[in-house]
């Protein structure tokens, strides 16, 4: 499980980063969601989201990503805002679960039988790529 959150993922026709895993970004979170982290992964798992537990988890996670301030909200503009909100709950959801669970297959926590083995070059990335069909999402 990634140690730092971090996770790719192709939405709106490209490839970006996001993180949420730092303490002040999850406050905002929770700040602009009026939940607990915990109640937000859940309305987004069950199909009960607010709108803002969309659009805040992407841009916030955009801007942890390494997106500034303003290139996240212009992207969430462009891709989420007036746009079918399905399309972008699954990244949303992506999101928060790399903050909550890590990242699959990240080597933080993985067992080896030889502690000073290296991991393969393909189990030493910081996190994950994942492919969602938020790219179809019609732009406003």
């Amino acid at each position: 499980m990634s140690a730092n959150g971090t996770r790719q993922l192709v939405w709106a026709g490209g490839e970006d980063t996001f993180c949420l895993a730092k303490v002040g970004l999850i406050f905002d979170l929770e700040d602009k969601c009026k939940a607990g982290i915990g109640v937000i992964a859940a309305r987004l798992e069950s199909g009960a989201y607010y709108f803002n537990d969309i659009r805040e988890t992407i841009r916030l996670g955009l801007i942890g990503g390494g997106k500034t301030p303003e290139q996240a909200m212009a992207a969430v503009k462009n891709h989420v805002d007036g746009n079918p909100l399905a399309h972008c709950q699954l990244v949303a959801y992506y999101v928060v679960q790399a903050v909550l669970i890590g990242v699959p297959d990240d080597p933080v926590g993985r067992k080896d039988d030889d502690p000073g083995k290296e991991p393969p070059a393909e189990a030493q990335q910081t996190g994950s790529s994942t492919t969602t069909d938020a790219s179809d999402a019609p732009k406003s």
